[in-house]
């Protein structure tokens, strides 16, 4: 039976990851290490399989992109990342790459991780992770890291980690589609998030913004204003019975801004006229029941392409180890915000 690389590292007393550092030449093991599992190599007879070696000598580079799709029925998540493959196959595709999606499900991550680090299956230069598959804990993450691949991961910002990182600046977002409303002259102004929003990191990011405007409007934010609930639609009807001075929502994303357009109408409330709505990701459009949503957009097409690039970037250039690149987020207006008009009694409306 032929030396395995797990043969290897327990010869010279290493982890596999380590191994496969050494073996691929990557610069991140001191040279105690390298000399330690070039020697088990060595006297076990052990060798790279083949494709890999050949690829390389040809210099064609291999990135392969992983995506997760938690919520498959999710109409905002599977634009996004439509846009995102078709971005990184723009930047392949007049280059000597090759990509590879891995759309693998929650299970099998795992086992997929392992193939990529031993190379029994798959190997790869670089790696792009996408959707629920890019998760700070996640074990494909760590794998990656831990095996000192180039990587990039899109829509995250983790600076303490040592990856690569592609997308919007949600502050930015947040403070555009804020001052929006308040350009437009509103003043009681609602926050809308869904319950399932929490698991993400931006939750709070975006929540700090609105409070942050509020206070520099009012004094203080006014929590019965902030709204997180499991059913948009129900809530936003609860809000608008109960606040009749509330004139614009911040939905934290275009799916919850959507849902409050719906809810606003069942209750007989006209949108723009009566509740101005604005969300946020620019990733559902041309939904049939609904105005066109005024919303703040980031261009994920983009993002997949400056993925693409930067990935490779890392991979010939081993003195390039990190890095974080933001794309610029702007206003989209379509037909559900507008100046406000008061629904306080008395007011002749």
């Amino acid at each position: 039976m032929p030396p395995t690389m797990a043969d290897v590292a327990e010869r010279a007393g290493v982890s596999k990851s380590t191994v496969s550092l050494v073996l691929n030449n990557k610069p991140t093991v001191s040279l105690e290490l390298r000399e330690a599992v070039l020697e088990a190599a060595s006297e076990l007879g052990y060798h790279l399989p083949a494709r890999r070696a050949a690829r390389r000598s040809i210099e064609t580079k291999s990135i392969v992109a992983v995506h997760y799709e938690r919520y498959r029925s999710d109409p905002m998540t599977t634009s996004i990342l439509l846009n995102y493959v078709a971005g990184i196959q723009a930047f392949v595709r007049d280059r000597d790459v090759h990509l590879t999606f891995v759309t693998e499900e929650r299970r099998e991550l795992h086992q997929f991780g392992y193939q990529l680090l031993d190379g029994a299956h798959l190997s790869a230069d670089g790696a792009i992770l996408m959707g629920w598959s890019a998760r700070r804990d996640g074990e494909i993450l760590h794998m990656l890291i831990d095996r000192g691949l180039p990587l990039v991961v899109l829509s995250r910002d983790w600076p303490d980690l040592p990856i690569s990182t592609v997308g919007q600046d949600h502050h930015q977002q947040a403070d555009i589609a804020l001052d929006h409303l308040i350009g437009l002259g509103h003043r009681q102004i609602a926050f809308l998030a869904a319950e399932a929003d929490h698991q993400h990191e931006w939750f709070e990011w975006r929540r700090e913004c609105y409070e942050r405007k509020m206070h520099e409007l009012h004094g203080q934010a006014d929590q019965d204003l902030v709204v997180v609930a499991r059913d948009c639609a129900k809530a936003v009807q609860a809000l608008a019975a109960r606040r009749e001075d509330v004139t614009a929502i911040f939905a934290i994303t275009d799916p919850n801004a959507i849902a409050a357009i719906r809810g606003l109408r069942a209750t007989g409330l006209d949108v723009p006229r009566d509740m101005s709505v604005v969300g946020l990701d620019g990733a559902v459009t041309g939904v049939e029941d609904c105005p066109e949503l005024t919303t703040v957009a980031w261009p994920h097409f983009q993002a997949g392409y400056l993925a693409g690039e930067l990935v490779l970037k890392q991979i010939e250039n081993r003195h390039l180890y990190f890095s974080k690149v933001v794309v610029r987020s702007e206003l989209v207006e379509g037909a559900t915000c507008g100046p406000p008009a008061s629904r306080l009694p008395g007011c002749g409306l």
